[in-house]
């Protein structure tokens, strides 16, 4: 049997753990505010706390610290109505077990009372500092991406942030550093898609006087800006397979190599990665090493789609319509069918798009109150799906050859890479053709345009012909 102790001002609430936790076997005590659970803790140090944020007198987060000098062993679970990125990294810092967002359920609490009785554990401390507006949202695929950054925040580890076009990647990526040990330090980032292919690595590594063509002096790159902090590289699979190696040798041996440059240079930096593409896939399609992937993929957090959390919507136009307020010196309103339409929608585009949509009608509202009409028309899912339009034969050669070429190269197979390419495509073609043609080696040639001795020849150096051809 474990002691349970609950502090909440809601008596529903206490009832309704007292009742779970009795009937599973524990002793439960209740508490309606902060100074009476900071007594009830003096008597009896529980095996379990949960502890409400909001409380009158004493608020929760106030009361945590001394809750943890009188009873630094006992597991405290928060429980808020106001769940946001504040709390998860409140709720870490100051050593918390969980944080429970109202309203839950019965199984949410039994899962966290098994948990906690299963494992006592207290987190590092991480430095606080002020939450970040734009993140925002109350949903639990929400609080679970708050909590996985706020520890994240607690180390220095590469991170491999996931997620579509507009999900807030790179405010994940700040929210990383600014509750991270290196916070008073440089946060570069960068779009590797921005960048023109060719000035990719001049502008990741730098470059020395005279490296190539307008480099008419020395030029510090963004690992080298980065030392001592965090560095962001987002939309990291487009960096071509050559500058991968370099940025893999780069984070293995500490040391940068300018463009041109041959002596490096020390650094230190942590490094965070975005891409709305599926890495591992990119890996299977030759675009991406898998030994820079491993060397990345220590961390990964994975965003949500607005359209998967569409609890949060609400929350984020109202956000959005107080930065509209501030920025057109106007007051916003929005009506109850304008924000069913909002919740209705599918945001390929995300946040990003649903802010967009938001100012557009703002713009639009007459009297500052946004209506339905007053909303830009829903953007399909092709028009975000960059793979909609239908390749041509052509395009799609193109670039079936190009990841073939990558995957070769970068795997280090090159010995007689043209003549291996060639036979794939002979043999393909010949195939194709031996059955079109109905074996005819003249029909064939003239397709060609080559010899019928040649098509010939082809044919029997692939073992393209049957036995009955062979004879011929």
């Amino acid at each position: 049997m474990a002691s349970i102790h609950v502090v909440d001002d809601e008596s529903s609430i206490c009832w309704a753990i007292e009742k779970l936790g009795t009937k599973l076997g524990h002793e439960v005590q209740v508490a309606s505010t902060a100074e009476q659970g900071l007594e009830l803790l003096t008597e009896k140090h529980p095996d379990l706390m949960f502890l409400d944020v909001r409380l009158p007198g004493m608020s929760g987060l106030e009361a945590l610290p001394e809750i943890k000098r009188i009873a630094p062993e006992t597991p405290v679970v928060l429980i808020t109505a106001f769940g946001d990125l504040e709390v998860a990294v409140e709720a870490v810092r100051q050593g918390t077990f969980d944080y429970l967002v109202k309203p839950f359920s019965l199984e949410d609490i039994q899962t966290v009372i098994d948990r906690a009785l299963a494992q006592k554990t207290n987190e590092e401390e991480i430095r606080p500092e002020s939450v970040s507006a734009e993140m925002v949202g109350t949903s639990s695929a929400m609080q679970e991406v708050f909590k996985r950054i706020a520890l994240a925040a607690r180390s220095v580890a590469p991170i491999v942030i996931q997620g579509e076009s507009g999900t807030g990647k790179e405010l994940v990526a700040q929210a990383i550093h600014r509750y991270g040990p290196r916070h008073a330090s440089p946060f570069v980032a960068v779009n590797i898609a921005s960048l023109a292919p060719s000035l990719i690595e001049s502008e990741l590594f730098g470059h020395v006087r005279g490296a190539f063509t307008h480099a008419i002096q020395d030029k510090r790159g963004l690992l080298q800006q980065a030392n001592g902090g965090t560095l962001f590289l987002d939309e990291v699979a487009e960096i071509p397979l050559p500058t991968q190696a370099k940025l893999l040798r780069a984070l293995e041996q500490r040391e940068v190599v300018p463009v041109g440059g041959s002596t490096g240079e020390k650094v230190d930096f942590r490094i965070v990665c975005a891409s709305h593409q599926d890495l591992s896939a990119c890996v299977k399609q030759g675009t991406f090493r898998h030994d820079l992937l491993f060397r990345l993929n220590t961390f990964r957090i994975e965003l949500p789609p607005l359209r998967e959390r569409r609890d949060d919507i609400p929350l984020l136009v109202y956000h959005f319509l107080e930065q509209l307020e501030k920025e057109y010196d106007k007051r916003l309103r929005i009506s109850p069918a304008a924000m069913h339409e909002l919740e209705q929608r599918s945001w390929y585009g995300n946040v990003r798009e649903l802010r967009n949509a938001v100012e557009h009608a703002q713009i639009l509202a007459r009297h500052g109150v946004i209506e339905k009409e007053n909303l830009p028309p829903p953007v399909a899912k092709d028009w975000f799906d960059r793979s909609s339009p239908a390749e041509s034969p052509e395009e799609n050669l193109v670039r079936s050859i190009g990841a073939w070429t990558k995957q070769q190269t970068a795997s280090g197979a090159t010995e007689n890479l043209w003549s291996r390419f060639q036979a794939l495509a002979e043999k393909e073609m010949l195939q194709e053709l031996l059955a079109q043609c109905d074996g005819q080696y003249l029909a064939i040639a003239r397709v060609l345009g080559i010899h019928r001795t040649t098509v010939k020849k082809k044919c029997e150096q692939y073992g393209l012909l049957s036995s009955e051809q062979q004879d011929d």
